[in-house]
């Protein structure tokens, strides 16, 4: 058998999909626990929502908003910020946070539960942010399309979108998908149970759905099984650059940039392995 051809299958039904776009988002502690150390993002969109406040008004619109990672510096930051999700355990999770912010800061956030693909507000936003990778759960050309229509009517004209995706890796995809990877040991920050983690994935390459399984596996004091395995679905769109140009100029945006980091360096063939892609489209 060569490398990259395993026999496990790789199309997996539209329902495990869109599962691996829910599970990951149940448990809002250990999701902020398993990221608190990812700041580049948060760095990266702060310096931008101020490049353009400088010359522009609006509410900024954060889009998936999860449990308020950058929704709450955007906050602090002194904008006006309308945050939405489809997870109720994330919005309840940004509200909490919500609560703790000055009285000040407090009156300038809106969240709303609702779908990226279709939702509306009646003030047009100057940006629309949708950060970590939230654009990769949209499992088809369809549904970004609807993503970008519905992003597009909430913008003023000429109001930006800025979005990050983790670029296709041909190494990375054709992992074997049989072994587990990552192995961790760690406790849950509110239960303090003890997990060893592992994951592994298989790609789906008729539709560039990458389909990973997280594995957390209890242990006793001495690292051995003290319970059952819980496994969580995640499921990822492959984006090449390519696809992302054409989909944004079909749904009503002219890209501008395409950064290779958050640290700012713009993408071009003279780099390569870049580990994000970030892009900033303007709305036509």
């Amino acid at each position: 058998m060569t490398k990259g051809h395993h026999r496990r299958p790789t199309r997996l039904s539209r329902k495990d999909a869109e599962a691996g776009c829910r599970e990951p988002f149940v448990d809002a502690e250990l999701y902020d626990y398993e990221y608190r150390h990812r700041r580049a993002d948060i760095h990266f969109y702060r310096r931008l929502a101020k490049n353009r406040m400088e010359f522009t008004k609006g509410p900024i619109l954060d889009l998936a908003c999860g449990t308020g990672r950058l929704l709450i510096p955007l906050l602090r930051d002194g904008h006006e910020v309308v945050g939405i999700d489809c997870a109720p355990e994330m919005l309840a999770a940004a509200a909490r946070r919500v609560a703790r912010l000055s009285s000040s800061r407090k009156p300038q956030c809106l969240l709303a539960q609702a779908d990226m693909r279709a939702f509306a507000f009646s003030q047009k936003a100057s940006l629309a942010i949708a950060a970590f990778h939230s654009v990769q759960h949209l499992l088809s050309d369809e549904d970004f399309l609807r993503f970008l229509r519905a992003t597009r009517a909430n913008l003023c004209k000429g109001g930006w979108l800025a979005f990050d995706v983790l670029p296709p890796d041909p190494s990375w995809l054709t992992r074997d998908p049989t072994k587990r990877w990552g192995r961790t040991t760690f406790r849950h920050p509110v239960t303090r149970q003890r997990f060893v983690y592992t994951n592994n994935h298989v790609f789906d390459p008729d539709r560039r759905l990458l389909h990973m399984r997280l594995y957390y596996q209890p242990v006793d004091g001495e690292g051995q099984p003290a319970g059952e395995e819980r496994v969580i679905r995640l499921c990822h769109r492959q984006f090449w650059p390519k696809d992302v140009e054409h989909m944004l100029r079909v749904g009503g945006f002219r890209l501008t940039e395409t950064f290779a980091d958050f640290d700012g360096r713009l993408l071009s063939s003279h780099f390569k392995g870049a580990d994000e892609h970030i892009y900033l489209a303007v709305a036509k």
